[in-house]
């Protein structure tokens, strides 16, 4: 029976009011993004009820006359190919940490810890130095290179449990039908695991997609990504706040379907599920 007190529904209206305050206040750089993109330059720091018409789309049309699409693709490129190569080599190391009985797991598990906590400037200035004696500064491939320092151990770490949580049990059972090992992981435990690949997969592109620090230090002008990209709007003695706002629009929008994708799949993986 569902409790409709006076009390109940007091704190039911307490957590839905927190709730909604919680969200408005996270949506409302979003929102304020929005507004500056569309106002013009004149009007960008008065307030909207003082000309609610200095509306344009100029500002769109600005950004695409800029350097800025090129950096965006730059982040396409550099971010979807440190995915998909922390992927083919984490998901089996992840697998084999999880199952195999060697010994040592313990300290692998607290090295790729460490290593996922160390902080960016541990790793780039080794990784300038070696970049410009082999000619990788302002590279694709040094870049993808750094960004997987990110998502290696993310990807290796992630999978790590989610494979730990698939019984021993399937795989003896495919063993026993004469499948071979990569045969039992192909078509048993990687689908058993999939909410977990999906969330690694998702987290180690939002890493590197969103990384300022490695595309700052190893980029130049050729290989610039979207985060770095957005000082251009920044000049010694202005700052183009509407071009930045319609450059955080185009760095957000990217990301917000494969989040809606993969939702389930988030969740599923951070609750310890996983399908058989």
């Amino acid at each position: 029976m569902i409790d409709k007190s006076p009390e109940y529904r007091f704190k039911k209206a307490l957590g839905v009011s927190m709730m909604l305050l919680l969200v408005a206040f996270a949506a409302l750089p979003t929102l304020w993004a929005l507004i500056l993109s569309v106002r013009s330059p004149s009007a960008v720091f008065e307030p909207i009820w003082e000309s609610p018409l200095a509306l344009t789309l100029e500002n769109f049309f600005n950004i695409t006359r800029s350097d800025f699409p090129k950096a965006l693709l730059n982040s396409f490129i550099t971010a979807g190919s440190a995915t998909v190569l922390a992927m083919i080599i984490g998901v089996p190391a992840g697998f084999a940490l999880a199952k195999s009985r060697v010994s040592g797991k313990f300290i692998a598990s607290w090295v790729l810890l460490l290593l996922r906590m160390a902080p960016p400037v541990g790793f780039v200035i080794p990784l300038f130095l070696l970049y410009v004696n082999a000619g990788l500064i302002d590279t694709y491939l040094g870049l993808i290179v750094a960004y997987m320092t990110l998502t290696l151990p993310l990807v290796v770490w992630s999978m790590w449990n989610s494979f730990a949580q698939v019984p021993d049990e399937l795989i003896e059972a495919a063993l026993m039908d004469d499948a071979t090992l990569t045969q039992a992981f192909l078509l048993i435990v990687l689908p058993a695991a999939r909410p977990g690949a999906v969330a690694a997969a998702i987290l180690a592109f939002l890493v590197a997609w969103n990384d300022f620090f490695f595309s700052l230090i190893i980029t130049r002008s050729s290989t610039t990504t979207a985060p770095v990209a957005v000082m251009n709007f920044i000049s010694f003695d202005s700052v183009d706040w509407a071009s930045i706002a319609v450059a955080s629009i185009a760095l957000t929008l990217p990301i917000l379907p494969l989040m809606a994708i993969a939702n389930r799949y988030i969740v599923q993986s951070l609750s310890g599920a996983v399908k058989g």
